[in-house]
């Protein structure tokens, strides 16, 4: 089945090309915030910034259209990906060797398939809708000019502060509640929302057209503290709905667990609910197994004078690398804008987060992955 990092980097590469928009979007500013402050308040024209925003605009929702275009066949492509595997998921093996799926079982799950495609598809379709990069990119230039206009003598210090805003943010999505996100970020989750519901649910599909009577959760080092306790268990299907409920619920070997309010394979959830046969299905994972990710998690490292768990670290390292990335996408506007004082302010957050996970990956004996932290044009600054 594609999960965990196999899933994680498929899913990193479809989000590339919304990155490279990105890039071109924060590109854009960062020249015209360079033009702007090549001029002094004689030779500023509005009329004449404001249509090369607009010409700019253009140019990024263009390659903002052919990403979506890219992006939809490969999206049908990593879903069917995901849908073979399940197909040849050792679970299924012996009972679809004893008994074939149906052909109406088969056409029911490519259906699911199908349909999880264009629903994903259609919510990204919505979100390039819903971005707010032109007004942000305005906010910008009408700093920029009031740097020049107003006679500032230090423009660069006068433009820091929107430069490292707009780096931060990129392309930002406004959903109806008026919360914020980045564009990249709010694919990459759509897109793994939609694989999740495809191994799980299809899984599901294929165990109730072979008779399958139970699920088993996934296992995984690191586990969050919530669907610790359950992982790696198998339920009973009405045991597996109390707890996607909620509520209290009870595995095939009779252990009783209370109910927790995220379900499996949801909000942000990297575990998955497969079918299982009590008749047919071997177990992925033993006793012995989930206790020592249990114990291993929770014995945790100490970083500084305080004590985390291996998922909490984790956790500290993803934030980490979201930072870096942030840092820069700042450093390559800050560049291209050629203010070399945010450049340079950059580079230092850059080196001493780097530092920060070095020794957060070391005590907790994680394996760093740096090519989360890769933004493309990017180049280290010596200083």
């Amino acid at each position: 089945m594609l999960e965990g990092e196999r899933l994680e980097e498929a899913v990193r590469q479809l989000v590339s090309k919304f990155e490279t928009v990105n890039r071109l979007y924060l590109d854009k500013i960062a020249a015209q915030i360079k033009k702007i402050g090549e001029l002094n308040p004689s030779s500023m024209s509005i009329i004449s910034i404001m249509s090369s925003v607009n010409e700019d605009m253009s140019e990024v929702n263009a390659a903002l259209r052919d990403a979506l275009s890219i992006n939809r066949a490969e999206l049908n492509g990593l879903y069917q990906r995901a849908l073979t595997e399940i197909y040849e998921d050792p679970r299924f093996e012996r009972a679809l060797k004893e008994t074939p799926l149906s052909p109406e079982g088969r056409e029911r799950v490519e259906r699911f398939t199908q349909a999880t495609a264009r629903q994903t598809a259609g919510v990204i379709d919505n979100l390039s809708n819903t971005t707010i990069q032109a007004d942000s990119y305005r906010r910008a230039v009408d700093t920029a000019i009031l740097a020049v206009s107003s006679g500032m003598g230090d423009y660069q210090s006068a433009t820091r502060g929107v430069i490292r805003k707009l780096g931060h943010a990129g392309m930002q999505v406004r959903y109806p509640s008026g919360y914020h996100r980045r564009l990249d970020t709010a694919v990459r989750q759509n897109v793994l929302d939609g694989a999740k519901q495809i191994a799980q649910e299809c899984s599901h599909m294929i165990g109730e057209d072979l008779g399958f009577d139970a699920v088993e959760i996934s296992a995984h080092a690191r586990s969050a503290p919530d669907h610790e306790p359950v992982q790696g268990h198998v339920l009973y299907k009405e045991e597996y709905e109390l707890m996607q409920a909620g509520e209290s619920f009870t595995d095939v070997d009779g252990q009783r667990f209370s109910g927790f309010p995220r379900p499996i394979a949801e909000w942000n959830c990297m575990h998955f609910a497969t079918s299982f046969s009590t008749e047919y299905s071997v177990r992925r994972y033993t006793p012995e197994t989930l206790a020592k990710f249990i114990q291993d998690n929770h014995d945790g490292c100490t970083i500084g004078d305080k004590h985390y768990t291996l998922y909490q670290a984790g956790q500290l390292m993803r934030q980490i690398e979201t930072q870096i990335r942030r840092e820069k996408d700042t450093a390559i506007t800050a560049e291209k804008a050629d203010n070399l004082l945010e450049r340079t302010a950059c580079q230092e957050k850059i080196s001493k987060l780097s530092r920060q996970y070095s020794q957060v990956a070391k005590a907790a004996g994680i394996k760093e992955r740096r090519n989360r932290m890769t933004v493309d044009g990017f180049h280290p600054l010596r200083l």
